[in-house]
């Protein structure tokens, strides 16, 4: 895999394009292409991730939709053009505009000219947001006006009407996937880790009606909607037939975890309505996907998401070959291996591990004692000992500790944070001879005074201590998978 590289293009091979190569849906579909022979070029941002893309063949373009000029190098030459780069969870119209609707138009624009005499078709990904939610449960098919109701889905709207101006001088297909989930999806995904704790999310309060499509079979779809020659100038849905309520998808995705029951929550939309501002603001500050934003709740606050697939089947035999349940079982067991190496942190060799447990608890711990003495909260005795607690007992103990048990369920980790920190509050109140004892302030916390209930309430922070560190540690892993 090199940037601006040739060496992976094959003169007897066709050669495609994917724009947004790295991304969910254009990684999945760079391994397919891959697959059928294709000589393939990626296009992704200076600022992409490129792990979905690590030890493939292909060749890498650094580049961006809002610049034409950048786009001049990578379609040249290109018989393919399978345009996926957009913007899913942003927070402002303008984005969306830019990137998706005016973004495929340079694409449109650049093919055109530096490409149209190899080109044989230029395939946009487009969306089931741009046809916009149907007024009940009858499957809405080509045929019916779009009536996007988010940004996202105008904006795509917008970019599928390039697409069709374009078709009298390039050949060109649009397909519109369902909500797609699959191997590294980010979104659907969120609800992954409740369910395998046995609580099952479920959106609204009212009955949602949606229809899904299995990564590996949409892209399946996006390529032989390609290489037909009888979808010139068609949109299509691509989505598998059968129509689900959330709850029928969420109680799936607990089946296929091998944890078909759980707790149901029903989560108002309006809940969703309050946290995607927060969400929003705090991504502008970490640069990260947020995980919801004003412009999807829009979008998950309807009632009718369901889309007719027949037109594809008619017209190049295309059909989902999995249902659900099969699909979420390949989803989750990538997922659940995914999660068991993020726990067990391969990459990191025992020794230095133990030293950033024992650093990042010992860090957290001089903030607690930090917090507890501008309060007034306890004295230890001597004055220096909150140090050595610091070091000592949320450093060596607490992180060890952690460390040891961070392949464990939550709940052994926090029953084991529980029982140190009762047996440490427990030991001092004894008055057993130690290096450093701690008297607490007279009635607190909220006013106990019995030593044994007062150590039991106190226990409840060592096992909070443990899941926070056991998580901060995740965060750190995943990081570094990421930027290396």
């Amino acid at each position: 895999m090199g940037l601006h590289g040739k060496e992976c293009e094959n003169k007897g091979m066709a050669n495609a394009l994917v724009t947004g190569a790295n991304g969910f849906i254009g990684s999945h579909l760079v391994r397919e292409l891959l697959r059928r022979g294709y000589a393939v070029r990626g296009l992704v941002r200076p600022t992409s991730d490129l792990i979905s893309l690590t030890g493939l063949p292909i060749a890498l373009y650094l580049g961006d939709v809002c610049q034409p000029e950048t786009l001049v190098a990578p379609v040249q030459g290109v018989e393919y053009i399978f345009h996926l780069a957009a913007e899913l969870m942003v927070s402002s119209k303008q984005a969306f505009e830019e990137a998706n609707a005016q973004g495929t138009a340079n694409m449109l624009e650049v093919a055109q000219t530096h490409a149209s005499d190899t080109l044989k078709r230029f395939l946009f990904v487009s969306s089931q947001a741009a046809a916009g939610p149907g007024y009940d449960r009858t499957p809405v098919n080509e045929e019916r006006d779009p009536r996007p109701i988010s940004w996202y889905g105008a904006s795509k709207l917008g970019a599928e009407k390039h697409v069709r101006a374009a078709g009298t001088r390039l050949a060109v297909t649009i397909v519109r996937p369902s909500a797609v989930y699959g191997e590294r999806e980010k979104d659907i995904s969120q609800a992954f880790p409740m369910v395998a704790r046995r609580v099952q999310p479920i959106m609204g309060l009212r009955t949602k009606h949606t229809v899904m499509v299995y990564v590996g079979d949409l892209i399946g779809g996006i390529v032989d909607a390609a290489e037909s020659g009888s979808t010139l100038n068609e949109t299509y849905f691509l989505n598998h037939r059968q129509p689900l309520t959330i709850k029928d998808a969420v109680m799936t995705i607990g089946e296929a975890m091998g944890k078909p029951r759980g707790l149901r929550i029903r989560v108002p939309t309006n809940l969703m309505r309050v946290a995607a501002p927060f969400a929003e603001f705090t991504a502008a500050f970490t640069r990260e996907r947020p995980p919801i934003t004003r412009d999807k709740v829009r979008e998950l606050s309807q009632r009718y998401w369901v889309s007719d697939p027949s037109k594809a089947k008619r017209d190049f035999g295309w059909e989902a070959g999995h249902d659900l349940l099969q699909g979420m079982r390949i989803t989750t067991r990538h997922w659940m291996d995914f999660e068991s190496e993020i726990r067990e942190m391969p990459l990191e060799p025992r020794g230095h591990l133990w030293l950033k447990y024992l650093l990042s608890s010992a860090a957290l711990g001089a903030l607690i004692e930090s917090l507890s003495s501008l309060g007034d909260l306890y004295r230890f005795t001597p004055s220096w000992g909150a140090v050595l607690a610091a070091l000592g007992f949320f450093g060596v103990i607490l992180g060890t500790s952690a460390m040891g048990l961070r392949r464990r369920p939550e709940l052994l980790q926090f029953l084991a944070g529980c029982i140190l920190a009762v047996a440490a509050e427990l030991a001092n109140a004894s008055g057993m001879p130690s290096l450093v004892s701690w008297q607490f302030r007279p009635g607190w916390p909220l006013g106990i005074t019995d030593v044994l209930a007062r150590s039991v309430l106190l226990s409840l922070a060592g096992g909070v201590f443990i899941l926070l560190i056991n998580a901060w540690m995740r965060l750190l892993y995943r990081r570094r998978i990421r930027f290396g």
